[in-house]
Protein backbone atom coordinates (compact mmCIF):
# COMPACT_ATOMS: atom_id res chain seq x y z
CA UNK A 1 0.00 0.00 0.00
CA UNK A 2 2.97 2.55 1.36
CA UNK A 3 4.63 1.74 -2.34
CA UNK A 4 1.26 2.77 -4.42
CA UNK A 5 0.62 5.45 -2.18
CA UNK A 6 3.99 6.48 -3.18
CA UNK A 7 3.36 6.35 -7.00
CA UNK A 8 0.27 7.92 -6.69
CA UNK A 9 2.03 10.74 -4.90
CA UNK A 10 4.08 11.63 -8.12
CA UNK A 11 3.40 9.41 -10.65
CA UNK A 12 6.21 7.41 -10.03
CA UNK A 13 8.63 10.25 -8.82
CA UNK A 14 8.34 10.03 -5.49
CA UNK A 15 11.64 7.83 -4.98
CA UNK A 16 10.88 6.78 -1.37
CA UNK A 17 13.73 4.30 -1.39
CA UNK A 18 16.06 3.48 -4.15
CA UNK A 19 18.32 6.11 -6.14
CA UNK A 20 18.23 9.55 -5.28
CA UNK A 21 16.75 11.50 -7.29
CA UNK A 22 18.64 13.69 -9.47
CA UNK A 23 17.83 18.05 -10.03
CA UNK A 24 15.33 17.68 -13.33
CA UNK A 25 13.11 14.78 -11.75
CA UNK A 26 13.07 16.60 -8.39
CA UNK A 27 12.47 20.06 -9.91
CA UNK A 28 9.59 18.02 -12.00
CA UNK A 29 7.86 16.49 -9.13
CA UNK A 30 7.91 20.16 -8.04
CA UNK A 31 6.29 21.91 -10.78
CA UNK A 32 3.61 18.87 -10.94
CA UNK A 33 3.15 19.17 -6.62
CA UNK A 34 2.33 22.64 -7.54
CA UNK A 35 -0.01 22.63 -10.22
CA UNK A 36 -2.01 20.22 -7.77
CA UNK A 37 -1.99 22.45 -4.64
CA UNK A 38 -5.06 23.68 -3.22
CA UNK A 39 -4.94 27.59 -2.97
CA UNK A 40 -5.84 28.70 0.46
CA UNK A 41 -8.92 31.01 1.07
CA UNK A 42 -7.90 34.48 1.13
CA UNK A 43 -6.74 35.16 5.15
CA UNK A 44 -5.77 31.48 5.32
CA UNK A 45 -2.51 30.74 5.54
CA UNK A 46 0.84 28.08 6.37
CA UNK A 47 3.94 26.90 5.52
CA UNK A 48 4.81 25.97 1.89
CA UNK A 49 7.56 24.16 3.09
CA UNK A 50 5.49 22.04 5.61
CA UNK A 51 2.93 21.64 3.09
CA UNK A 52 6.08 19.94 0.53
CA UNK A 53 7.38 18.06 3.10
CA UNK A 54 4.14 16.12 4.70
CA UNK A 55 2.91 15.88 1.16
CA UNK A 56 6.37 13.90 0.71
CA UNK A 57 6.54 12.09 4.36
CA UNK A 58 2.72 11.16 3.65
CA UNK A 59 4.11 9.10 0.18
CA UNK A 60 6.66 7.11 2.23
CA UNK A 61 9.63 9.31 2.30
CA UNK A 62 11.49 9.47 5.35
CA UNK A 63 11.43 13.09 7.18
CA UNK A 64 15.24 14.11 7.12
CA UNK A 65 15.20 13.17 3.10
CA UNK A 66 11.74 15.22 2.60
CA UNK A 67 13.53 18.09 4.50
CA UNK A 68 16.66 17.82 2.21
CA UNK A 69 14.63 17.42 -0.72
CA UNK A 70 12.78 21.16 0.10
CA UNK A 71 16.43 22.17 0.57
CA UNK A 72 17.13 21.67 -2.84
CA UNK A 73 14.40 23.02 -4.30
CA UNK A 74 15.25 26.14 -2.20
CA UNK A 75 18.63 25.99 -4.50
CA UNK A 76 16.79 24.71 -7.46
CA UNK A 77 13.99 27.33 -7.95
CA UNK A 78 17.49 30.53 -8.76
CA UNK A 79 17.97 28.61 -11.90
CA UNK A 80 15.31 30.75 -14.20
CA UNK A 81 12.39 32.98 -14.01
CA UNK A 82 10.25 30.10 -14.81
CA UNK A 83 11.15 27.92 -11.57
CA UNK A 84 10.96 31.21 -9.44
CA UNK A 85 7.53 31.33 -10.76
CA UNK A 86 6.64 28.23 -10.08
CA UNK A 87 8.11 27.98 -6.64
CA UNK A 88 6.05 31.58 -6.02
CA UNK A 89 2.91 30.49 -7.09
CA UNK A 90 3.60 27.34 -4.58
CA UNK A 91 4.46 29.88 -1.77
CA UNK A 92 1.62 32.11 -2.36
CA UNK A 93 -0.76 29.29 -3.15
CA UNK A 94 0.08 28.94 1.26
CA UNK A 95 -0.75 32.61 1.68
CA UNK A 96 2.96 33.61 1.88
CA UNK A 97 4.17 36.87 3.00
CA UNK A 98 3.02 39.60 5.47
CA UNK A 99 -0.60 40.97 5.02
CA UNK A 100 0.39 44.37 6.39
CA UNK A 101 1.41 47.11 3.87
CA UNK A 102 5.21 48.06 3.95
CA UNK A 103 5.85 50.67 7.08
CA UNK A 104 7.73 52.92 4.41
CA UNK A 105 5.48 52.97 2.18
CA UNK A 106 2.22 53.57 4.69
CA UNK A 107 5.32 57.01 6.40
CA UNK A 108 5.13 58.00 2.91
CA UNK A 109 1.97 58.17 1.12
CA UNK A 110 0.45 60.05 4.15
CA UNK A 111 1.91 63.33 3.39
CA UNK A 112 0.78 62.34 -0.71
CA UNK A 113 -2.69 62.98 -2.28
CA UNK A 114 -3.76 59.89 -4.38
CA UNK A 115 -2.74 59.30 -8.09
CA UNK A 116 -1.21 56.73 -10.00
CA UNK A 117 0.56 54.03 -8.82
CA UNK A 118 2.65 50.92 -9.64
CA UNK A 119 3.64 47.74 -7.66
CA UNK A 120 6.39 46.20 -8.47
CA UNK A 121 6.53 42.32 -8.07
CA UNK A 122 3.53 42.79 -5.93
CA UNK A 123 3.04 39.19 -4.77
CA UNK A 124 -0.14 38.78 -3.18
CA UNK A 125 -1.09 42.26 -3.55
CA UNK A 126 -0.86 43.95 0.33
CA UNK A 127 0.66 47.13 -0.73
CA UNK A 128 -1.27 47.70 -4.11
CA UNK A 129 -4.52 46.93 -1.78
CA UNK A 130 -3.99 49.57 1.05
CA UNK A 131 -3.11 52.49 -1.95
CA UNK A 132 -6.34 51.35 -3.43
CA UNK A 133 -7.80 52.20 -0.22
CA UNK A 134 -6.53 55.16 -0.26
CA UNK A 135 -7.99 55.99 -3.62
CA UNK A 136 -5.10 54.99 -5.71
CA UNK A 137 -5.32 53.92 -8.86
CA UNK A 138 -3.48 51.13 -8.81
CA UNK A 139 -1.53 49.02 -10.85
CA UNK A 140 0.62 45.87 -10.10
CA UNK A 141 2.25 42.84 -11.25
CA UNK A 142 3.73 40.05 -11.09
CA UNK A 143 5.56 36.66 -12.34
CA UNK A 144 3.57 34.59 -10.08
CA UNK A 145 0.07 33.64 -11.62
CA UNK A 146 -1.41 32.38 -8.14
CA UNK A 147 -0.19 35.93 -6.67
CA UNK A 148 -2.58 37.31 -9.03
CA UNK A 149 -5.30 35.55 -8.06
CA UNK A 150 -4.64 36.02 -4.67
CA UNK A 151 -4.39 39.71 -5.08
CA UNK A 152 -7.54 39.75 -7.30
CA UNK A 153 -9.37 37.46 -4.33
CA UNK A 154 -8.75 39.92 -1.65
CA UNK A 155 -9.60 42.89 -3.81
CA UNK A 156 -12.90 41.42 -4.13
CA UNK A 157 -13.09 40.58 -0.72
CA UNK A 158 -12.55 44.00 0.46
CA UNK A 159 -15.01 46.38 -2.64
CA UNK A 160 -11.47 47.44 -3.92
CA UNK A 161 -9.94 47.72 -7.66
CA UNK A 162 -6.28 46.98 -8.50
CA UNK A 163 -5.44 46.16 -12.05
CA UNK A 164 -3.09 42.83 -11.85
CA UNK A 165 -0.98 42.32 -14.86
CA UNK A 166 1.46 39.20 -15.34
CA UNK A 167 4.48 40.07 -16.05
CA UNK A 168 8.34 40.38 -15.49
CA UNK A 169 10.27 43.21 -14.61
CA UNK A 170 11.82 43.03 -18.09
CA UNK A 171 8.45 42.27 -19.83
CA UNK A 172 6.32 44.94 -18.24
CA UNK A 173 5.55 47.83 -19.73
CA UNK A 174 6.41 50.53 -17.67
CA UNK A 175 5.70 53.71 -19.93
CA UNK A 176 6.89 56.99 -19.53
CA UNK A 177 5.90 60.29 -17.22
CA UNK A 178 2.93 57.70 -16.64
CA UNK A 179 3.44 57.20 -12.17
CA UNK A 180 3.25 59.21 -9.36
CA UNK A 181 4.32 56.59 -7.22
CA UNK A 182 5.72 53.54 -7.58
CA UNK A 183 6.64 50.64 -4.86
CA UNK A 184 9.32 47.89 -4.92
CA UNK A 185 8.92 45.68 -1.73
CA UNK A 186 11.38 43.09 -1.78
CA UNK A 187 10.81 42.36 -5.31
CA UNK A 188 13.55 40.97 -6.71
CA UNK A 189 15.30 44.97 -7.89
CA UNK A 190 18.49 45.42 -6.17
CA UNK A 191 19.22 48.57 -4.77
CA UNK A 192 22.99 48.74 -6.49
CA UNK A 193 22.01 47.39 -10.32
CA UNK A 194 22.39 50.67 -12.13
CA UNK A 195 19.41 49.59 -14.56
CA UNK A 196 16.19 50.98 -12.21
CA UNK A 197 17.24 54.20 -11.48
CA UNK A 198 17.12 54.92 -14.75
CA UNK A 199 13.72 52.94 -15.70
CA UNK A 200 11.81 54.21 -12.71
CA UNK A 201 12.94 57.96 -13.83
CA UNK A 202 11.89 57.33 -16.76
CA UNK A 203 8.59 56.08 -15.78
CA UNK A 204 7.77 58.61 -13.16
CA UNK A 205 6.13 61.63 -13.49
CA UNK A 206 8.13 65.06 -12.87
CA UNK A 207 8.23 64.84 -9.11
CA UNK A 208 6.98 61.57 -8.73
CA UNK A 209 7.96 59.25 -5.65
CA UNK A 210 9.62 55.93 -5.92
CA UNK A 211 9.13 53.66 -2.50
CA UNK A 212 12.06 51.19 -2.18
CA UNK A 213 13.12 48.21 0.68
CA UNK A 214 14.95 45.68 0.11
CA UNK A 215 17.17 43.07 1.53
CA UNK A 216 20.84 43.16 0.54
CA UNK A 217 24.24 41.47 0.50
CA UNK A 218 26.14 44.60 -0.69
CA UNK A 219 26.24 48.36 1.76
CA UNK A 220 25.26 50.92 0.54
CA UNK A 221 26.58 54.65 1.99
CA UNK A 222 23.91 57.78 1.18
CA UNK A 223 26.83 59.08 -0.68
CA UNK A 224 26.97 56.05 -3.16
CA UNK A 225 22.50 55.80 -3.00
CA UNK A 226 22.95 59.69 -4.39
CA UNK A 227 25.09 58.90 -7.25
CA UNK A 228 23.44 55.51 -7.94
CA UNK A 229 20.46 57.48 -8.36
CA UNK A 230 21.39 60.41 -9.75
CA UNK A 231 18.17 62.23 -11.04
CA UNK A 232 16.10 61.67 -7.91
CA UNK A 233 16.35 63.92 -4.67
CA UNK A 234 16.82 61.43 -2.03
CA UNK A 235 14.35 61.88 0.74
CA UNK A 236 14.64 59.28 2.68
CA UNK A 237 18.01 56.39 2.92
CA UNK A 238 18.59 54.11 5.41
CA UNK A 239 20.94 51.33 5.50
CA UNK A 240 19.87 48.66 8.52
CA UNK A 241 21.72 45.58 10.00
CA UNK A 242 20.15 42.03 9.81
CA UNK A 243 17.56 41.94 12.33
CA UNK A 244 16.48 45.59 12.35
CA UNK A 245 13.34 44.87 10.71
CA UNK A 246 11.53 42.20 11.96
CA UNK A 247 7.86 43.46 10.95
CA UNK A 248 8.10 42.54 6.98
CA UNK A 249 9.88 39.76 4.91
CA UNK A 250 12.14 37.53 6.94
CA UNK A 251 15.01 37.57 4.74
CA UNK A 252 15.37 41.03 6.76
CA UNK A 253 15.94 39.12 9.87
CA UNK A 254 18.87 37.51 8.47
CA UNK A 255 20.15 39.82 5.97
CA UNK A 256 21.12 43.86 5.89
CA UNK A 257 17.83 46.10 5.13
CA UNK A 258 18.14 49.05 2.75
CA UNK A 259 15.28 51.79 1.60
CA UNK A 260 14.81 54.63 -0.06
CA UNK A 261 12.09 57.10 -1.20
CA UNK A 262 13.26 59.10 -3.70
CA UNK A 263 11.60 62.04 -5.83
CA UNK A 264 11.70 62.57 -9.51
CA UNK A 265 13.80 66.03 -10.10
Amino acid sequence: MKMILSVLFCTGLVFAQGPAIDDDALWAHFERWTAELKALPPGERASMRDRYVKGLTEAGVAADEAQTRHERIEKLRRASTHRERVYWDAAFKSGAGPDAPLELLRDTVAWLKPGRALDAGMGRGRNALYLASLGWDVTGYDISTDALKAAQAHAAQAGLKINAVEARHDTFEFGESKWDLIICAYCYMRLGEEQWPALLHKALKPGGIVVFQTSTATRFSVTDLAALWKGFRLLRAEDLDAGMVVNDWSPSRVHPTGKIVARRQ
